[in-house]
């Protein structure tokens, strides 16, 4: 059908352009007659993905979980039972943009989040991806996922906002919606969210928003001659952001200094190893990352403990 329309919109431009010939008007250049093909047919196509939307459907108000510090829980609880012998949860392998990034009022962007299937349904495209509270940030309350997510696999849900005309922080709720009208998030009912921070400055001033660490042991258990242990640190940022760092450590063994560069909000994961020989001091022992430039900031310690002195 689209490219029957196709067809009619170019022949009528075309015999537009030849009966005006005829009348001895100057014919329009053919960069002009190309230009609003072009236009012409995009708007059609533009209308055809609008019309393909999904219906705009209010959402139920569900209550949030929140921790001491008002982030939200993500702790796991039991799934919750859907049809017969089967079960739906979910668990949040990873998001972008992350918390926190900033935007200029009004700026349009992509939220994604990576979601992994942790029951035993099989997610498919009567399952939907619903609005529960706080700022809807100029989406729909309720889009059909895109995709079935069999159970073990873990898929991106991407939904296209708008930031707040507005300063401040803003955040909004979601949950899956099942096809026997229950609802789950991460874990059970923990819903999953975008939080964003709009700034109205000419010049956005971007950063580092957090410093995160694991500690790894190698191997997990025993007492061999040797015990390396592996601290990672994940870094986020807000906007595009370069940074000079060091590892410290508390044996006084510093690393070179590196240079990090974030060309957008994200986060990377820097990693460093300690070796630790049988019967070497039990005291604690801790790493961290100090950065340098644009400005000094030292982070938290990532600390352990040697269980083989």
């Amino acid at each position: 059908m689209f490219d029957y329309n196709r067809k009619i919109i170019i022949t009528t431009l075309i015999t537009i352009i030849l009966v005006i010939s005829a009348c001895g008007v100057k014919s329009p250049d053919l960069d002009q007659v190309s230009t609003a093909v072009a236009q012409t047919l995009q708007a059609q196509n533009s209308l055809t993905k609008v019309a393909s939307l999904p219906t705009f459907t209010s959402a139920p108000p569900v209550e949030i979980t929140a921790t001491t510090n008002g982030d939200i829980a993500t702790s796991t609880v039991q799934p919750v039972v859907g049809a017969p012998g089967c079960t739906v949860a979910a668990r949040l392998a990873g998001e972008n943009p992350p918390d926190r990034t900033l935007f200029k009022p009004g700026e349009n962007f992509w939220k994604t989040w990576s979601l992994e299937n942790t029951g035993t349904c099989t997610w498919d495209t009567s399952y939907k991806l619903i609005y529960s509270k706080g700022d809807l940030m100029g989406g729909l309350a309720s889009y059909p996922l895109p995709e079935e997510v069999a159970p073990g696999e873990t898929k991106d849900i991407s939904i296209y906002l708008k930031a707040p005309e507005q300063a401040g922080t803003f955040a909004g709720y979601w949950l899956i919606q099942t096809p026997w009208n229950t609802y789950f998030g991460v874990g059970e009912s923990i819903p999953f969210y975008v939080q964003i921070v709009v700034s109205t400055a000419s010049t956005l001033k971007y950063g580092i928003t957090s410093v995160t660490y694991t500690i790894e042991r190698n191997p997990a258990t025993g007492c061999p001659t040797n015990v390396v242990y592996t601290v990672k640190a994940t870094i986020i940022t807000n906007g595009p952001f370069v940074f000079d760092y060091y590892w410290d450590q508390s044996d006084g063994n510093k690393s070179r200094i590196n240079t990090l560069k974030f060309t957008a909000a994200g986060s990377k994961t820097l990693s460093r190893d300690w070796m630790v020989g049988k019967g070497d001091s039990p005291n604690p022992r801790w790493m961290q990352i100090i950065v340098t430039s644009p400005k000094l900031h030292e982070y938290d310690q990532a600390v352990f403990l040697n269980n083989c002195p």
